[in-house]
């Protein structure tokens, strides 16, 4: 049947005969289709498809689809109905268990009247494609089939909400519901990279866990891409079968679907998910629907918003930015819209980011304010530089005994620091723009303003590091400290000033891992610091200095530290609760991770905790801190589901505050990751392991601690995942390296031969699995206890080892040293 190319005249024509009396339709169509054959056509074998189907007719008259017969207790390949869970126009969906003895529930799948014979086979085939979609918001498919001449396909049960009821029932603010979305965007990418599309994304496919994750449902109507060369169908005819309020444009004009539609699809959820509403609101029926999308662009979000009664907050944060994503997501024609699913998330992501998203429009006025917003943070990062400089001079002034000079210190600071702020406006047309690029400019320009004043100059020096610092800026943060000793000991510069800058110098090498200069740097600081009356800065210098000991593996040296730096913050009083909540935050890692005294790490990790919320704002970098600390503790003592929300939360807001790629946040999903793997959600482990390693090795090497500590957690949650020989080889890079780098007696060294015995016993190589973890699993013992957590791993991986091989006594007696 040749086909008309004004597809939108086929659904007026058809609209107007079914509201029409069925004697009468036949009249009707010829004279509206005034001799155009094609288009009579067209319109009554649309007409005939209605006649034929009850699904499409349903659908198309706003009605649930005819119902079933229940099916209960039959059997789809390996599994049994049990109860109906779901319905839809292109099938019913049943809770099922499985009947090969495997204790599983999934959801099948029935599709109604779309196998045929001649395409049941290429039905399985192509279905089996989605088996390869892993991504943790997509529900995994485990098996597809054909039973009388109907498909069917059993997917992973997922329990949750709707998003857009789990969005509403919690009042998610827009930012929230935006992170969401990201998420399943990102699942969607991952489909298109496997050459599938979802073809029909909306709320009810969007599932939300009592976690607060998404899960991405219902692939069983995707089909894979093929090239355009291939003379392939679909293998089911689905053109008359899509979504009313989310199906794109070409879907209802039965134009081929590519990724385009699925970027339509999102920006239809988005729609939904920000505005209220549907994209076109006033669309009361599915026809409606079919010719708004056809022949209408879709209203500016904002403005859609404020009609339907959002509350004004959310209709201002969609004005701009997001109306701009939106519309070009939701544009009529796929040649406009985002050329991928990855674009589209990433102007969302510039949207979070506060950057300027590529589909607004790049003028000048539109930079100008988001660099403004951007810049924020610089302006009151030069405020409080102004503030503490100021003070500072005062300090070394009065040391000097020189009020008035110090008075004229200040004086003059001001006005530098004036020249800084001036940088930052963007009227001026050199603005320096960025934290580092002030930062930057105030180091360069310090020596020549204070070069008759080198005390000054140490001082805001000193400044300039601990920010670079906070910035995991350390290659500039060395240069501006090596300039303050200098200055400080060529200077006269006092005990405490020489032993504060050492005290940084330390801090330094304490975020690069350079364990032994940190130490060195620190034994010197506080020999320093102990004779002044300063606890506070003697308590810092003590903190750094124990959390270098730890990392040399002299536990009970930093134990010791610890001990004396808890003793002076609980003499100080209110003064150094921030002292306390440090220290408390150092012991309860040292207790936790080193020591396996996981009972008095909890303690000490809540101590923190508790003060931490008290006396610091919410994002605070060192509240972040001891959060990922107190999570931590809940893992070590068997948690980790509740520790899990803690680690997310954690990392979400250091990215937000200081970037995705600081030393901070990355730390934070190292143990997002261990807590993954504790779940057993190893594919989501590996991903994020992945890109940690990726992010660390960047900044610092491959040798570096945490770069073998991400790829250590790569490997295990890789080989658990089912890949085993590439869980190996990772693991095996880690112990060579470690072996390079580390004494063979470090707990580094026996810890990743606990990975590689059990990638080895997944891969049934059991001779090779029992020598290296018994190994483990006697060094862990030796120098860490049998209650030491990777200790109980190696003992639980030798009892799988026996149990694998059949030496029921040997398991028992690894099995009796596991503790519950």
């Amino acid at each position: 049947m040749a086909q008309t190319s004004n597809r939108a005249q086929v659904y007026r024509i058809f609209s107007a005969a079914m509201d029409a009396d069925p004697v009468e339709r036949p009249g009707l169509i010829r004279e509206q289709c005034n001799g155009d054959e094609a288009l009579e056509a067209e319109v009554f074998a649309l007409l005939g498809e209605v006649a034929q189907d009850t699904n499409i007719m349903g659908l198309l008259m706003g009605s649930e689809a005819t119902s079933v017969a229940d099916l209960s207790g039959q059997e789809y390949g390996r599994f049994r109905l049990q109860e109906l869970i779901g319905k839809g126009g292109m099938g019913v969906v049943y809770r099922a268990v499985r009947t090969d003895g495997v204790p599983q529930s999934v959801a099948v799948k029935l599709l109604r009247g779309v196998i045929h014979d001649s395409t049941s086979a290429r039905f399985v085939r192509e279905a089996r494609i989605l088996a390869r979609l892993d991504h943790p918001a997509i529900a995994r498919l485990i098996d597809v089939g054909v039973k009388n001449g109907e498909g069917w396909i059993a997917l992973e049960l997922v329990r949750g909400s709707p998003i857009d009821e789990y969005c509403d029932k919690h009042q998610l603010d827009t930012w929230a519901r935006i992170k969401l979305l990201v998420m399943i965007a990102d699942a969607v990418a991952t489909a298109h990279r496997s050459l599938v599309v979802h073809r029909d994304l909306k709320p009810t496919n969007v599932l939300i866990g009592e976690d607060g994750r998404p899960k991405l449902i219902d692939f069983g109507i995707a089909y894979a891409l093929t090239g355009a060369d291939s003379g392939r169908e679909p293998t089911t005819e689905v053109r008359k079968h899509f979504t009313p309020n989310y199906a794109a444009p070409e879907q209802a004009k039965g134009e081929p679907v590519t990724v385009a539609t699925d970027v339509f699809g999102l920006g239809a959820l988005a729609h939904r998910l920000l505005c209220g509403c549907a994209i076109f609101p006033q669309a009361k029926s599915p026809l409606n629907y079919l010719l708004c999308v056809t022949q209408q662009d879709v209203t500016a979000p904002s403005r859609t918003a404020a009609a339907t009664g959002v509350d004004k907050r959310r209709v201002a944060e969609l004005r701009g930015d997001l109306d701009a994503v939106l519309l070009k997501a939701l544009d009529r024609d796929p040649a406009r819209r985002y050329a991928s699913v990855t674009e589209f998330q990433a102007d969302l992501h510039r949207y979070l980011d506060g950057l300027p998203v590529s589909a607004h429009a790049a003028t000048l006025g539109y930079r100008l304010i988001k660099f403004v917003r951007r810049r924020a943070v610089p302006v009151a990062f030069v405020s409080l530089l102004l503030l503490v400089l100021t003070v500072g001079g005062i300090f070394y002034g009065l040391q000097a005994r020189d009020v008035i000079r110090a008075q004229n210190f200040a004086a003059r600071r001001g006005e530098f620091l004036e020249s800084l702020l001036k940088s930052a406006d963007p009227s001026s047309g050199t603005q320096t723009g960025t934290v580092a690029a002030l930062l930057d400019a105030a180091s360069e320009s310090v020596g020549q303003k204070f070069a008759d004043e080198p005390l000054v100059q140490a001082s805001m020096l000193g400044t300039i590091t601990r920010t670079n610092i906070g910035l995991g800026r350390y290659t500039v943060a060395h240069a501006a400290n090596d300039r303050q000793l200098a200055l400080l000991r060529a200077h006269g510069g006092s005990p405490f000033a020489v032993g504060d800058a050492l005290s940084l110098r330390g801090q330094l090498y304490r975020g690069e891992g350079k364990w032994s200069d940190s130490e060195v740097a620190l034994r010197e600081a506080v020999a320093l610091l102990r004779p002044m009356k300063d606890p506070s800065a003697l308590c810092t210098a003590l903190d750094n200095l124990a959390a270098a000991l730890i990392n040399l593996n002299r536990e009970s040296e930093a134990e010791a530290v610890l001990r004396e730096e808890i003793a002076i913050a609980k003499g100080g009083g209110a003064p150094l609760e921030y002292a306390l909540l440090t220290a408390d935050n150092t012991y309860s890692i040292l207790l936790g991770n080193d020591l396996g005294r996981y009972a008095e790490s909890a303690f000490y990790a809540r101590e923190g905790w508790e003060i931490a919320q008290r006396i610091l704002p919410v994002d605070h970098i060192d509240r972040l801190g001891i959060e990922q600390t107190y999570a931590g503790s809940l893992l070590n003592t068997h948690r980790a589901s509740e520790a899990e929300p803690i680690y997310r939360d954690v990392v979400a807001r250091r990215a937000r505050v200081l970037g995705a790629s600081h030393h901070d946040t990355l730390v934070g999903q190292m143990g997002l990751v261990e807590d993954l793997i504790e779940l057993k959600k190893y594919s989501e482990a590996a991903t994020v392991a992945m890109d940690t390693e990726g992010r660390v090795e960047s900044q610092f090497g491959p040798d570096n601690n945490y770069v073998l500590m991400s790829l250590q957690f790569y490997g295990v949650a890789t080989c658990a995942s089912g890949d085993a020989a590439a869980g190996l080889e990772a693991l095996q890079r880690v112990a060579a390296a470690r072996k390079r780098l580390l004494p063979s007696t470090n707990r580094g060294n026996y810890q990743a031969m606990n990975g590689i015995g059990q990638c080895l016993i997944k891969l049934q190589r059991y001779a090779e699995a029992e020598n290296v973890l018994l190994t483990s699993a006697h060094g862990l013992e030796a120098i860490r206890g049998p209650r030491f957590r990777p200790t109980q791993v190696a003992y639980g991986a030798l009892r799988d080892l026996y149990l694998a091989t059949n030496r029921p006594q040997d398991a028992a007696l690894w099995a009796s040293k596991l503790i519950d």
